[in-house]
């Protein structure tokens, strides 16, 4: 009767523990293939550097893709090993990467303000990508020309559930001098990129050029 006890014992520890290799097989694999892409991004966009006769300055042109890859270097850092279901914690991986961007371009003489609302909670990995890539091509852009000439300025960040199912809506506004974001060719290659990051996440925009500048993204979350 013991035998049988301590087999069954043995039998429920070797299946717990083969359920758990599977698990660390899938995280591995799932990893891989995150870095593998992620690369990829980052070869796309020195790709699109390449062919842009905007980037005269190579101080600049460093800093922006340290800070690009910045943002998938977080999002791997921020993943949970326990979260197999594939999704982020979204507020912290956003507040901090925009902090950093920030603090990248810091200039002594001025304040700016950065105000962070973050109503998602939870957000899928190929979905959060995407979403940061955003967040550091638009502060950065205001950072480097939205408070030229001002000695203090406001960036805001929201991230909140739309009224339709499973959809979210972005909205980034900063109180500088504001542009047209749609001029694509007249902004360089940051808003090419980021309309490159709205077609990918399928998402709609609207911009407005008053007080400022404001940009709502929506875009449908991927649900089970």
């Amino acid at each position: 009767k013991k035998i049988n006890t301590q087999n069954k014992i043995i039998s429920q520890q070797v299946e717990s523990l083969t359920k758990l290799l599977s698990q660390k097989e899938n995280i591995l694999h799932e990893m891989h293939h995150r870095v593998k892409n992620n690369l990829q991004n980052v070869i796309s966009i020195l790709e699109m550097q390449k062919e842009s006769i905007n980037f005269n300055n190579i101080e600049e042109l460093i800093r922006g893709n340290q800070n690009r890859i910045h943002s998938m270097a977080l999002l791997h850092k921020k993943l949970d090993m326990s979260e197999i279901d594939g999704e982020i914690s979204l507020p912290g991986y956003l507040k901090e990467l925009s902090e950093l961007v920030m603090s990248s371009y810091q200039d002594a003489s001025k304040t700016i303000l950065l105000q962070y609302n973050c109503a998602v909670e939870k957000l899928s990995l190929n979905k959060a990508l995407p979403v940061g890539l955003i967040i550091v091509e638009l502060v950065s852009n205001s950072m480097k020309y939205a408070f030229k000439g001002k000695k203090s300025g406001v960036i805001s960040i929201e991230i909140l559930p739309d009224s339709r199912p499973n959809t979210i809506n972005l909205v980034y506004l900063d109180n500088g001098v504001g542009f047209d974001f749609d001029a694509v060719n007249g902004k360089g290659l940051g808003m090419e990129i980021i309309k490159g990051l709205i077609e990918q996440l399928d998402a709609t925009y609207k911009s407005l050029n008053r007080n400022g500048f404001n940009l709502s993204i929506v875009f449908k979350e991927n649900k089970a």
